[in-house]
Order: structure tokens, then C-alpha cells, then sequence
């Protein structure tokens, strides 16, 4: 239920009416007003009004710079700044790595609010084009991604050491369902404080709408299964061959994951890039193998037998011919014969995930005629089958939604084609988006009645962020489609298991505070399991 009564900000620079006054965000605000704070707030509850209203406040004492991960998300935030705030035009400004560096030093100089990407930023710090010293306050979204190598780490390190009076505030729905991702959040962005909300917290529940989550069980027809097998019994021959060299020696052959077989990879091109012998040439043709084939696998049950056809025929025959040894390995494989055959049987059979998404897209439309579906899929390849395959259903109006790099001779969308396919949505000329991840994290999509998964996702993090895109203003649905006995079970489970874990911890951590001294945090993890 809604508050019965709409409050809203009143602030010099903020626009009458602009900005709804919550509780909720004033008690966070009080917090990040004093300390390096990370905000952990369910999508849709105002994490960017709070980044906002802190941001007006420290403009008085310094400049603000606002780090998103990509352009358009950074273009949005510098679109919210400019429709709620009565800064200046000249006062907001985005800069691009696109610009020339001369205006961007301009920008630099003359804004008070910029607007970037991390990279951009971290760019122009290390060339000399930028010091941190006059300015108050630094905002990163997606704060989740302050990990590794990521720009992030380095341009919080810059900042404690440049400015004269810093304040970071980090926000994010989902920093992850490890404790250990947490600490390296905090750590890599100098956090001193967490101010979390779930939706079960009084002061959040008022703006919450019910959000009915379900999964649907999909049988495979035989073929697939046969098919499966087959790649399976290539899969083990391959890891008997690694594991012949020693390596993957401590893991059982049905246990070794994907994941595995892509860090097996990246250590042997290292080696191999220092100079390692003939040994581990062979290896890494076996590797190489192991981990398409297992890609393969992923395919065929998660994803149906068109994306795997489109894999063969865009990686796995072009690598061959340009001399991998690893994909020749699969490839003249007699078994290989089999697996041709095997795909053109579960092409004939069809796709029951198809199936299964079409009478749910009819369903949602005959319930309501206005409703708007998003439909998320891992692989572009997929979206390519679903489109075909919705494009001449009636009362389904559909557009796809892809990043930016052009694939395999498929190719991407531009800023403004995104930009232009999102407004399609918001105003009801198109009812349904077929996206990859691009559509998951952070863009202004507008609210949606259902949102699909057309298969689990591993990741808490993006399963929390897909799950994010309905529910904002009404109730919503979500729909997982799941083929039985395949990845598609453990992927499901594995998202369901840490989403709930890191709601367990976000619980934990409210109000938790810390104090960094020699690189150690002393009170913010020590009641963690």
C-alpha cells in the first residue's frame, strides 16, 4: 500500500515537487552525510534521489562526480540531475572519452556536477588531465563493481589521496552473496559505513508492490537428451586428457564446471605466453576442447538446438579453419558425425522453451491488452529465435534489445537506437522486449507487468537486477522458464540460494559502521557467519 499522503523535497536548488520525501532516504542521507557510505537499497526505491540530494548539499563546499559503468546510464543520471534540480545547464555536464581530451579539461573546470564512466575519469587522472582535489564528493553506481581491476579501485584510491574534503557514496541493489564480495566493496571504495534496506524494513514496505515470482518445469523431448549425452561422452574424453597431465587431478569428471574449464584456459594461455613447452600445447588443445564442448552443452539444454546450430556454424567451424586445434579436435572427431545428426533431429522436434513463451506471452496479453513484457535471454543468437519466432503472433508488438558490438556478423545498437526502442516501450508502441544483459543493469527502462526469464541465470546479482524491472509502480510477475533435469535446475537454484543469502547479510549489516586503519576493518564484518 502506498503512503496515503505524498511529501516532497523542498531545497533551493530542487524543483518544487520534484523529488518525493521519504523517510527512508532522509535516515540514509544523515549517515552518507557523515561518512564514506555504501547504500544497499532494492532497485526502484531511490537510490539515485539519495545520491542526488547529497550531491546539492556537498556542491557548496566542491565540485561532484557522478561514475556510472556505461554511457547511457551516465547520459540518464545527468537527464534526472536536469529534470529535478534548478542547476544551470552549463552546471551539469557529461564527460566522454569520445570528447576531445581540451573539453574535457574544460568540463573539469567549469561544471559543478560531472557526469562519467569510470574509465574516461581513471583516463584522464593518470594522463595528468584531472586532479581530485576540489571535489566533495564522488558517487559510484553499480557500486558492486568495485572489484579486481576495476576502474572503481583505482580512481577511490586517487581520490583519498587528492581532495581536500572527500565523501564517497557507493549504491548498489545487489554487492553480492559472499561476505568476502562485500569486504572487497567496502575496502577498494573506502567505505565507513553501510546503510542497507530490504523491502521488509517499515520504512520501505510503503513504497513496495508485490512482485509474484514463479517457475515453469519444461520437459525435453528425447533428442535433446540424446544429444546432451553425446556431448557429454566428448566432454569426458577430453577431461580424461587433462587430467592425464595432471591437472583438474582433485575434481571428479561429472564435478568440473564450466567455470573451471575457463580458468584452466586462462592459466594455460598465460604459461604458454611466458613460454611453457610442447606439454602444454597439448593440454591446451584438450582444454580448448573441453570448454566449447561444455559451452555446447549449456546450449542445447538451457537454450535450444538453434543456438547451438548458430554456434557450430559462427565459432566452432571458422576457429577450426583458421587453425585452433582445440575446436579441429571437436570437429574431426568421428563422434562429431553423431552430434550433426543428433541436432538436426532436436531442430525438427522444435523448441519447447519457445512454445512454453509464446502461450505466456498470449496469456499476458489476453489478461491485459496494455501489458508490457521484457523477456531476458543469455545469448544474441537467441534473441534472434525468439524474434522469428514472436514476429507474426498478433497483439505482440516486439523489438529487440542488444548491446553495442556487432557479433558474428550480427550487429549491435547504437545509443541512440537503444534510446529510441526504450521510448517505443514507454509509450505502449511496442509491448514486448526481447534483451540481453544490457537490459538488466541500471538503463531507464520503464516499468513492465512480467518480466521472463527465458533461463536461470548462476548470478544472484544479475538475477536480482532482472528481477528488478517489474514491480516498480504496480505489481508485477516473473516467470523463470526452466528445462528439467538440465543446467537450466542448477542455475535456478544456485541465484535462489545466494539472493537469499545476501538478503540474509544486507539484514546484518544495517546500520553496521567501520573504521579503515592500516588497510584493516575492525568492527563492520565481525558478527558475519
Amino acid at each position: 500500500m502506498m503512503l496515503a499522503e505524498k511529501r516532497f523535497v523542498t531545497h533551493k536548488l530542487i524543483i518544487p515537487g520534484a523529488i518525493e520525501d521519504r523517510l527512508y532516504q532522509r535516515r540514509i542521507l544523515e549517515q552518507a552525510r557523515r561518512k564514506n557510505t555504501l547504500v544497499i537499497l532494492p532497485t526502484a526505491l531511490g537510490k539515485t534521489m539519495i545520491a542526488l540530494l547529497l550531491a546539492i548539499e556537498r556542491i557548496d563546499f566542491g565540485k561532484v562526480l557522478f561514475l556510472a559503468p556505461t554511457r547511457p546510464l551516465v547520459q540518464q543520471h545527468c537527464k534526472t540531475f536536469m529534470d529535478k534540480t534548478l542547476l544551470e545547464k552549463g552546471e551539469l555536464a557529461t564527460a566522454m572519452g569520445s570528447m576531445a581530451p581540451e573539453k574535457r579539461v574544460q568540463i573539469y573546470s567549469r561544471s559543478r556536477v560531472i557526469f562519467a564512466t569510470p574509465q574516461c575519469i581513471l583516463n584522464d587522472i593518470e594522463r595528468g588531465l584531472l586532479n581530485l582535489e576540489n571535489f566533495s564528493l564522488i558517487i559510484f553506481d553499480e557500486a558492486h563493481r568495485a572489484r579486481g581491476n576495476y576502474a572503481y579501485v583505482k580512481i577511490a584510491d586517487y581520490y583519498i589521496k587528492q581532495a581536500k574534503q572527500p565523501l564517497i557514496l557507493g549504491l548498489t541493489a545487489s554487492p553480492g552473496g559472499r561476505r568476502e564480495k562485500i569486504e572487497e566493496i567496502c575496502r577498494n571504495l573506502h567505505i565507513e559505513a553501510i546503510e542497507c534496506r530490504t523491502d521488509e524494513d517499515e520504512d520501505v514496505k510503503p513504497y513496495v508492490h508485490p512482485i509474484s515470482i514463479s517457475w515453469v518445469s519444461i520437459k525435453l523431448p528425447e533428442s535433446y537428451k540424446r544429444l546432451s549425452k553425446k556431448l557429454r561422452e566428448m566432454l569426458a574424453e577430453e577431461i580424461k586428457g587433462i587430467k592425464s597431465m595432471g591437472f583438474l587431478s582433485n575434481v571428479p569428471p561429472e564435478k568440473i564446471t564450466r567455470r573451471e574449464l575457463i580458468a584452466l584456459n586462462e592459466e594455460l594461455q598465460r604459461r604458454l605466453n611466458s613460454g611453457g613447452g610442447e606439454k602444454l600445447y597439448d593440454l591446451k588443445i584438450h582444454a580448448t576442447a573441453a570448454l566449447s564442448l561444455a559451452h555446447m552443452i549449456e546450449l542445447i539444454e538451457t537454450q535450444g538446438p538453434e543456438t547451438l546450430s548458430a554456434f557450430i556454424e559462427k565459432t566452432l567451424i571458422p576457429m577450426a579453419s583458421e587453425g585452433s586445434r582445440g575446436h579441429k579436435a571437436i570437429l574431426y572427431n568421428p563422434a562429431f558425425r553423431d552430434i550433426e545428426g543428433l541436432l538436426y533431429a532436436c531442430l525438427w522436434d522444435g523448441n519447447p522453451k519457445i512454445n512454453e513463451l509464446i502461450r505466456l506471452l498470449k496469456s499476458q496479453m489476453d489478461e491485459n491488452q496494455n501489458s508490457k513484457v521484457i523477456v531476458f535471454t543469455q545469448y544474441r543468437d537467441t534473441v534472434k529465435t525468439i524474434m522469428k519466432a514472436l514476429e507474426n503472433i498478433s497483439n505482440l508488438k516486439v523489438e529487440r534489445f542488444v548491446g553495442q558490438a556487432d557479433r558474428e556478423n550480427e550487429p549491435g545498437m547504437s545509443q541512440s537506437q537503444q534510446r529510441v526502442v526504450i521510448d517505443k516501450l514507454r509509450s505502449g508502441e511496442i509491448n514486448v522486449l526481447v534483451a540481453t544483459s544490457i537490459a538488466e543493469e541500471g538503463l531507464d527502462i520503464p516499468d513492465v507487468d512480467h518480466v521472463i526469464f527465458y533461463e536461470p541465470v548462476p548470478s544472484e546479482i544479475r538475477y536480482i537486477q532482472r528481477r528488478g524491472r517489474t514491480g516498480r509502480r504496480v505489481a508485477g510477475k516473473v516467470t523463470i522458464l526452466m528445462a528439467e533435469g538440465t543446467l537450466d535446475e542448477a542455475f535456478y537454484w544456485s541465484s535462489l540460494l545466494k539472493a537469499r543469502k545476501m538478503k540474509q547479510i544486507v539484514k546484518q549489516l544495517k546500520g553496521s559502521t567501520t573504521k579503515v586503519e592500516s588497510g584493516e576493518y575492525r568492527r563492520l564484518f565481525e558478527f558475519m557467519p
